[in-house]
């Protein structure tokens, strides 16, 4: 989705948002310890992708399904905190970032760059 300083500051009041949804809002216990990574709003603001992320892969994939399952009661909440015109529909997605950014930490570990000039 293409970014632009609107977007972005609607991403981050969605983001924040949610924050407090799932924290005082949605009390559910299958959720763990996932955290809100990032939000992404689409230029019109009827869609917002949630990337939701946790300790382990399998927690956070589990999470991410939960909240897929929940996510007209979570956007009605939403839609109480944010003060936007349309409440933007909700995609949770799974995100892999620290994951793939431990994949490349072990490879260079097992493969370190070598000091030629």
């Amino acid at each position: 989705m293409r970014k632009t300083r609107r977007t972005s500051r609607v991403a981050e009041s969605v983001r924040d948002a949610l924050v407090e949804v799932l924290r005082f809002d949605l009390k559910d216990v299958t959720l763990g310890m996932a955290s809100i990574t990032e939000v992404e709003v689409s230029p019109d603001l009827h869609l917002a992708r949630v990337y939701v992320s946790g300790l382990n892969e399998d927690e956070a994939r589990h999470a991410v399904d939960a909240l897929q399952q929940r996510r007209g009661r979570i956007r009605s909440f939403l839609g109480k905190r944010i003060r936007l015109r349309y409440t933007p529909e909700l995609d949770f997605r799974y995100d892999d970032t620290a994951a793939r950014a431990g994949r490349i930490e072990a490879l260079l570990k097992e493969n370190p760059p070598s000091n030629e000039s």
